[in-house]
């Protein structure tokens, strides 16, 4: 039993405890540190089970630290001021013991806990429960922070719930796990749709007079839910549980489509005649996708793979595999570039305990999210960003070629 409640133990039961029902909910995400994947603790073998339920990994790096957990989403359990965020982050440290559950460090997990509260809305203490004292207790309830008392592997229970506080500016890595989270987790395996006029036509729809998913059926595609989520993704609809909303993004859609067309039937009729359509959509309707790139620029991830282009360009390489470039937007912002590209399951592959990024899995093609090279590439295609559509076929997902249709930046030289 002694080391069942190694950190490790005790941060996947703490995880557990706050986000019970993670896979399924639409508004948590959660991202376990790096040094995690590590395949043994003080001497302790990580039972593969165990490192399963603290996967998904990222680099996690704070001005205080390097917190073991962070999270996005409403925790399941009491939260003192919950009124005060919708979406808060969390940051759990884990204090655990290979021999002695009584021996864990609580009071420096407090502290950590609270040192990253400037930048985060929750902080949680997690160690086993004969570690926590009544004293602890009162220093975390002083500080804001949460405590967590772990029994056993699978059993653990707020003992001082957390309070709500405010955050400063959000940092490269919080604003990567937000990402993923208020945009219901939808990168995570493939994009929902490979052409700009089926998020663009959902938008249409939900304006349109008569019920939403029938006129979108009849006039865009019958892959209703994809077009749904990938006008979320975009932050053309809100989804709100008194149903969807136009976003001030969506609203422009509809603008658009009463000037081009006159009424949003009209545009609709015309979205009816595209269906099936294989010119690229800078072609079959310029004005249609300038818009759709207008769109598409605001999404962090579109900007961070043009930045990492541009850069490749202007260092000679004018034609990059997605692995330069998936590189490459490590090298610019890694927790966001680790949330684009690479699949859940294979992040203790492509990450080092340290938060390294290990290059020579980068020439995996399984590592790498289907959605990024083929729906999305063929979305960035379609509006004239790239110069070549995406490709499913696993075998040639390295080969695919990523190049941007107008560099701006100087070459070196061609490579």
């Amino acid at each position: 039993m002694a080391a069942s409640l190694a950190e490790p133990t005790v941060l996947a039961a703490a995880k557990d405890t706050l986000y019970p029902d993670i896979e399924t909910s639409p508004d948590q995400y959660a991202v376990t540190e790096t040094q995690f994947t590590q395949s043994t603790w003080g001497g302790w073998t990580i039972p593969q089970a165990l490192r399963e339920r603290l996967a998904p990994y990222n680099t996690i790096r704070l001005a205080a630290g390097e917190p073991d957990l962070l999270g996005v989403g409403m925790p399941a359990t009491e939260v003192l001021n919950g009124d005060a965020a919708t979406t808060p982050v969390t940051v759990i440290e884990a204090k655990g013991h290979n021999s002695d559950p009584a021996a864990a460090d609580v009071a420096r997990g407090i502290t950590q806990a609270h040192n990253h509260l400037p930048e985060v809305n929750l902080g949680y203490v997690a160690a086993p429960a004969p570690s926590i004292t009544d004293t602890a207790r009162a220093q975390a309830r002083n500080l804001n922070v949460g405590v967590i008392a772990v029994d056993d592997s699978d059993s653990a229970r707020v003992v001082e719930p957390a309070r709500v506080t405010g955050a400063g500016e959000f940092s490269t890595t919080i604003d990567a796990v937000r990402l993923q989270a208020t945009t219901h987790r939808l990168t995570d395996g493939s994009f929902p749709v490979n052409h700009p006029k089926n998020y663009l036509g959902y938008a249409l729809a939900l304006a349109a007079d008569g019920d939403t998913e029938t006129v979108y059926a009849d006039n865009v595609i019958n892959a209703i839910s994809g077009g749904r989520r990938g006008a979320i993704l975009l932050n053309l609809v809100n989804d709100q549980p008194n149903g969807d909303s136009l976003t001030h993004l969506g609203a422009e859609v509809v603008r658009f489509a009463h000037d081009q067309h006159g009424s949003i039937t009209a545009a609709l009729a015309e979205f009816d005649t595209w269906t099936g359509r294989s010119t690229r959509f800078t072609e079959l309707a310029p004005r249609w996708a300038q818009l759709a790139r207008s769109v598409a620029i605001q999404y962090e991830p579109t900007r961070l793979i043009i930045t990492a282009l541009e850069r490749l360009h202007q260092n000679g390489t004018r034609d990059a595999t997605l692995a330069d470039v998936a590189l490459e937007a490590t090298r610019i912002n890694q927790p966001l570039a680790v949330e684009v590209f690479f699949t859940q399951n294979r992040r203790d592959d492509v990450l080092t305990a340290d938060g390294d990024i290990n290059e020579a899995v980068l020439t995996d093609p399984t590592v790498y999210k289907s959605g990024i090279h083929f729906q999305f590439k063929y979305q960035l295609y379609h509006v004239g960003i790239l110069t070549t559509g995406g490709t499913d076929d696993k075998k040639t997902v390295l080969s695919n070629t990523w190049r941007l249709e107008q560099a701006v930046g100087s070459a070196s030289g061609p490579r």
